[in-house]
């Protein structure tokens, strides 16, 4: 045999062994196609079954997927209406927050005004404290007149009740001096004398006003003097509104004045600036 021959021979041997093994792979892999999709191989459910199975499956998804959407829908729809009713709330309440910022913008202006209104009340009550401390220095001050007034009106009290008796003692001796007077004239008219007429050294029948009184001296000026026929000695009549008041008597004299002493046997008041005074009394 040639070297040709035993080359084809190798490779006719090595072919076949090939082919052995590809049917032997073949007839191991062989499947009975209607078991498999029939009942089934190893234990497994046929492809029919399995494809029923599976439809069934689909219809209960497409069910549960008809249910969901229809809850999806309604779900949707609720939302929807949420949404709106939602929608609605935010629209009143951004109405509210317009309203409420307009509210805050008014109650600041307020603010402002009420802050500059309590500035000035807060200086107002400082002037007022200021003016209240003043009154409270006058009040005191007032008070302690009072009280020095009302010390000074206990005092002219014990001093009117004084001179109210001295008045009433006065008036007893005026009674009595009527009385006299009286007396006197009857027995002047008895006697046939005139009591207006002038006696020797007597002034004139003369009138005027005191000028100016020196208390601690008792000596008062009066405006009638020499020119009228006032004298050294001369006694003067002091009235007040008709009222007899006292009696001078006269210790210098000037052209048209005079200087004259009060007697106070005779006072039945205090004499006064002003007062008349008369030479001769009817």
């Amino acid at each position: 045999m040639t070297l040709l021959g035993k080359s084809f021979s190798v490779v006719i041997l090595i072919l076949s062994a090939v082919f052995m093994v590809l049917a032997l792979a073949v007839n191991a892999s062989h499947r009975n196609w209607r078991d498999v999709v029939v009942t089934g191989v190893d234990g497994q459910p046929g492809l029919k079954d399995q494809i029923e199975s599976i439809s069934r499956e689909n219809d209960q998804l497409r069910d549960s997927k008809d249910r969901i959407q229809s809850d999806l829908n309604r779900e949707q729809a609720a939302r929807r209406t949420a949404l709106a009713a939602l929608q609605t709330q935010l629209d009143t309440l951004q109405t509210t927050l317009q309203a409420s910022e307009q509210s805050v913008q008014q109650l600041t202006a307020q603010l402002t005004v009420l802050s500059q209104t309590d500035l000035s009340r807060a200086e107002e009550l400082e002037r007022l404290t200021a003016e209240n401390s003043t009154l409270r220095s006058q009040i005191r001050t007032e008070q302690q007149d009072r009280d020095t007034l009302f010390t000074e009106t206990l005092t002219l009290t014990d001093q009117m009740n004084t001179l109210r008796g001295f008045k009433q003692e006065l008036e007893v001796r005026n009674q009595q001096l009527i009385a006299q007077a009286t007396r006197y004239k009857e027995v002047m008219t008895s006697k046939g004398i005139d009591v207006n007429e002038p006696l020797d050294g007597a002034p004139p029948d003369r009138n005027g006003n005191i000028l100016q009184i020196d208390r601690p001296s008792s000596l008062v000026l009066v405006s009638i003097g020499y020119d009228e026929g006032l004298r050294k000695g001369h006694l003067l009549e002091v009235t007040r509104n008709g009222r007899y008041m006292g009696k001078l008597k006269v210790r210098n004299t000037e052209p048209d004045r005079s200087v004259a002493e009060i007697l106070d046997d005779y006072s039945e008041g205090i004499l006064q600036e002003g007062d008349r005074v008369d030479t001769t009394i009817e």
